[in-house]
């Protein structure tokens, strides 16, 4: 089987879940929740999990059930720019992509504002094709098929050469059933994350994706692997 084409979540996939920014944008997302509905954060929070599964993205559901206008506001709250403090630093991740020696692309439900920050922390945004965020896919990302045809196709790459990777197994779900290979980023838990229980309650299992690993950086054993079958 030949790769030819990586295609990457951004959020806990191209940088560990053990990285605080993850909880700040999920603590700020239940926060704008709470104050946009004008609910108590723990309603708030239960609600939108209890919605979640309907939608790709939390915003996809605010503007659906509770007719938000103000995308840039939302966009603004749960990501101002000074969340790159909650990025942990990674020397290795640059000359990492380099070695992979494949052209690779970022897809990611988050706003461009926010892919910048994190890609320039990490100084790896010059490594990427291109960058599809939730604002060029017109707000309807992962796991819409668009999201993944319009990051797939820019290139001029195929479903059957590119290769997804993707810490949640909702997004993974969603490639496998158009025909793509997926990936899930299981994080350090791995075990805990097929079984399909996370500390956050979200369902991660994904019977469907093609491997499941640790970190990014078990990629070249898994090419190694497809190259021979």
């Amino acid at each position: 089987m030949k790769i030819r084409h990586l295609l990457f979540d951004l959020d806990n996939t191209l940088y560990p879940s053990t990285s605080t920014i993850d909880a700040g944008i999920s603590k700020r997302m239940r926060e704008f929740v709470a104050d946009f509905l004008k609910l108590p954060i723990d309603k708030a929070a239960a609600l939108r999990k209890e919605r979640m599964p309907l939608y790709g993205t939390t915003l996809e559901w605010l503007r659906t059930e509770h007719g938000l206008k103000d995308v840039q506001a939302y966009f603004h709250y749960v990501h101002p720019l000074s969340e790159a403090d909650e990025l942990t630093p990674d020397k290795n991740l640059r000359p990492f992509l380099m070695s992979l020696g494949l052209p690779m692309t970022v897809l990611t439900n988050a706003p461009r504002v926010h892919a910048d920050t994190v890609l320039d922390f990490y100084d790896i945004k010059d490594l990427f094709e291109s960058i599809h965020d939730i604002e060029t896919n017109n707000l309807q990302g992962k796991p819409h098929e668009s999201a993944y045809m319009n990051a797939v196709k820019w290139g001029g790459h195929t479903l059957e050469d590119t290769l997804f990777f993707d810490d949640h197994a909702k997004y993974t779900r969603g490639y496998t059933a158009i025909g793509g290979k997926a990936v899930l980023v299981c994080g350090p838990d791995a075990d805990v994350a097929v079984s399909g229980k996370t500390m956050d309650g979200w369902d991660t299992s994904d019977p469907t994706s093609f491997a499941c690993i640790k970190t990014i950086y078990e990629i070249p054993e898994l090419l190694e692997r497809l190259e021979k079958q």
